[in-house]
């Protein structure tokens, strides 16, 4: 089953890099398809750039979002009321 999230980019693009790791810390569950691998991926990205390679793109629920900060990142996931997945609790100090 295909995850809310989804990020098409490529593993050497920074800003790419940051947005994957901002979902990660933050425990969002989301896809990663690495344009450069993938050459679906690959074809999404040049139809919803009119042609272009521009990156990285995310997908919230159905709504297309390119190159967004990790504030509108932010911003996009509490309009779709999307959260991260909950911390499981600790066991420490349990007998």
């Amino acid at each position: 089953m295909m995850s809310d999230i989804r990020v098409y980019g490529a593993d050497w693009c920074g800003l790419t890099r940051r947005l994957r790791e901002y979902l990660t810390n933050a425990r969002f569950d989301y896809d990663y398809f690495d344009i450069d691998r993938d050459e679906v991926a690959q074809r999404f990205v040049h139809a919803a750039n009119d042609g272009d390679r521009r990156f990285p793109l995310v997908v919230v629920e159905q709504q297309v979002v390119l190159e967004p900060t990790i504030a509108v990142l932010h911003r996009l996931l509490e309009e779709h009321a999307i959260s991260p997945r909950s911390r499981q609790p600790s066991l420490r100090g349990a007998r």
